[in-house]
């Protein structure tokens, strides 16, 4: 009776380490688990770590392409913009060029219209001159007649001289 007491409480102790191992080993497993996790994790961590870097580089390069094609275009527009500028400063120039012809030809058509009607006034003088020899006066003019409608001509000739004097500077 000893023995199978003392067999029994062998037995007993067998158990209660038997347990005590069994919890111990759960308790490991889980320990292994938690951690065989946690390295699973950093693993996942690193894989995606090395995924963003790849994916922050792919952008770092795509703005630097954006950012030289960005300066390319800035450089065009400020081109198109001193081109535009260039072209108004031209036009501007041809315009004055325009205006200054056209006040010329404007000049010279009232010329033309003084010299044709000077030249009108001395042929009829001079027809009334040929017919006052022959003893048929027609109206005859006075000089302030002659004075007055001269003088408008005087004043066109001045200004074609002014013309003149502007077209050689």
């Amino acid at each position: 009776e000893v023995q199978v007491d003392e067999l029994q409480r062998l037995l007993a102790g067998m158990e209660k380490e038997h347990r005590s191992l069994l919890l111990k080993m759960k308790d490991g497993e889980a320990e292994l688990a938690r951690l065989r996790s946690a390295e699973g994790d950093k693993l996942a961590e690193q894989d995606r770590s090395a995924q963003l870097e790849k994916e922050v580089a792919a952008l770092r390069e795509k703005i630097h392409h954006l950012d030289d094609m960005l300066k390319s275009q800035q450089r065009k527009v400020r081109q198109m913009i001193e081109q535009l500028q260039n072209s108004k400063a031209v036009i501007q120039a041809k315009d004055a060029v325009i205006q200054e012809l056209k006040e010329r030809r404007s000049l010279l058509t009232r010329l033309r219209l003084l010299q044709n009607l000077e030249m009108h006034d001395r042929i009829e003088h001079l027809i009334e001159q040929q017919v006052g020899r022959g003893g048929h006066s027609s109206r005859a003019r006075s000089k302030s007649e002659y004075a007055s409608r001269y003088a408008g001509g005087a004043r066109w000739r001045g200004a074609c001289l002014a013309l003149g004097r502007r077209r050689s500077s």
